[in-house]
């Protein structure tokens, strides 16, 4: 199940970003129906090129909700399955969940709380997985500054301070504004937190970083 929801997203993001995509290299490499103005000879489809553009990035902050969930649904499940919860529901059952759960919860979230159930109950050590913590908690890190963005003005969210205060250089930064504020940074790091933008590359990367994670995971089962 998990598979086929990880090879949705792609198939999800891939499909819906094509209209925008070719919408922009038209605009870019001026064809039908994006054509100069014969007689004045200007280009007048910047509001078209940042429509087509914005529609992209919206994409992705749905694309990466998507996969913060498929990752949460996962772990959530793996650790029901453990403590002999698998197949029950409700809230009653979420609030026992919640309970047992109490211990190794902290500051950090749920990523950190079930890490930390999962090194206390199982065969499984991050020093052995083959993707670093950071690698999926930036996922939900971007996830959060999107989905709590208070600006309703733009779809360039940014990092929050908190996010920003762990990883100077997201994984998830948008690269002109990377290389725009490395310029005021010290060492190489960005002056001020960036906005969060997801592309193909990099939401095609944390996908196979999920992927490669929950199988890494399973293997560690006991029950």
């Amino acid at each position: 199940m998990l598979h086929a929801r990880l090879d949705f997203i792609c198939r999800f993001y891939s499909q819906a970003t094509t209209p925008f995509e070719t919408i922009k290299n038209l605009i870019v490499s001026e064809e039908e129906p994006y054509l100069r103005d014969p007689e004045t000879g200007a280009h007048g489809y910047q509001a078209e090129w940042m429509e087509a553009d914005d529609c992209l990035r919206v994409l992705g902050h749905c694309s990466l909700e998507l996969l913060e969930k498929a990752l949460h649904d996962y772990l959530r499940e793996f650790i029901r399955r453990e403590l002999g919860m698998l197949g029950v529901y409700g809230d009653a059952t979420s609030q026992i969940l919640d309970r047992r759960l109490k211990a190794y919860r902290k500051k950090d979230g749920w990523f950190g709380m079930y890490g930390r159930f999962l090194e206390a109950r199982t065969t499984f050590r991050w020093s052995g997985s083959p993707i670093a913590p950071n690698q999926l908690e930036q996922i939900n890190l971007c996830r959060n500054d999107i989905a709590h963005d208070p600006r309703i003005d733009n779809t360039c969210p940014l990092q929050s301070d908190d996010h920003f205060g762990r990883y100077p250089i997201s994984a998830f930064a948008d690269d002109l504004w990377l290389e725009s504020m490395v310029r005021v940074g010290k060492d190489g790091k960005p002056g001020y937190p960036v906005a969060i933008h997801v592309t193909r590359k990099n939401l095609t990367a944390h996908i196979e970083y999920v992927r490669q994670f929950c199988v890494f995971v399973e293997a560690h089962r006991t029950k």
